[in-house]
């Protein structure tokens, strides 16, 4: 978040949105399990192996496995296209996975579909990679969430008055995300998955079409 201008900030919300909706949808039809949020399966894996749940054990750290080889995946595509077009290929990759979801989720399995979805959070967090570390986190709020409470101290002391906004947007846009993940599966079942397909193949033409503005600093 150093360097971001407003369309960038624009599409880490918006992707936030996305992390929120896709989490909520699979935590409702796994019955309290994440795609996006790995601390909170760490969580319920640790406390499951202490209670001897071997299944739900496996089933957090399988979803835990996924979303790192997404990470991997992510890494690796944005490594082969290098800087000018990583974003854009991390993108369509990430596109391509939320497509299969979609269709695992109509036509066969809604399971295997949530596996495919978690591989697709991992590889969302490359989008906003660089010199080799993520930028800006789009599927963990925990530290968002620290940061915007650090820069509205440093606001109170002098600082920049209004940096600490763009975090709790990241933040405001997940929940929001994660409200109507949660409504539209509901009522649609796994239907629900073809929104986050659509809206992230949108944003991706948006980004290969549309010139990347003026930066404008922040931290």
């Amino acid at each position: 978040m150093r360097t971001i201008n407003r369309g960038e900030l624009a599409l880490a919300a918006a992707l936030s949105a996305v992390a929120g909706y896709v989490d909520a949808v699979a935590f409702v039809h796994l019955g309290g399990y994440f795609v996006s949020f790995m601390s909170g399966n760490t969580t319920q894996m640790s406390a499951s192996v202490v209670d001897a749940m071997t299944g739900p054990a496996l089933k957090c750290l399988s979803i835990i496995a996924l979303f790192v080889v997404g990470v991997m995946a992510g890494t690796i595509v944005r490594r082969l296209t290098g800087e000018a077009r990583g974003r854009s290929a991390v993108m369509l990759s990430v596109s391509v996975a939320l497509g299969v979801a979609a269709v695992l989720g109509s036509v066969w399995s809604g399971y295997a579909a949530l596996m495919v979805a978690a591989v697709a959070m991992g590889m969302l967090n490359s989008v906003f990679e660089k010199s080799g570390e993520v930028s800006v986190g789009l599927t963990y709020m925990t530290g968002t969430l620290v940061k915007a409470a650090q820069r509205l101290v440093d606001a109170a002391f002098g600082g920049e008055r209004w940096v600490w906004a763009r975090h709790l947007l990241l933040w405001l846009a997940m929940a929001v995300g994660a409200l109507i993940g949660a409504a539209a599966y509901r009522g649609m079942d796994l239907g629900s998955l073809w929104f986050p397909f659509v809206t992230v193949a949108s944003l991706t033409a948006v980004i290969v079409f549309v010139p990347a503005g003026q930066k404008v600093v922040g931290a």
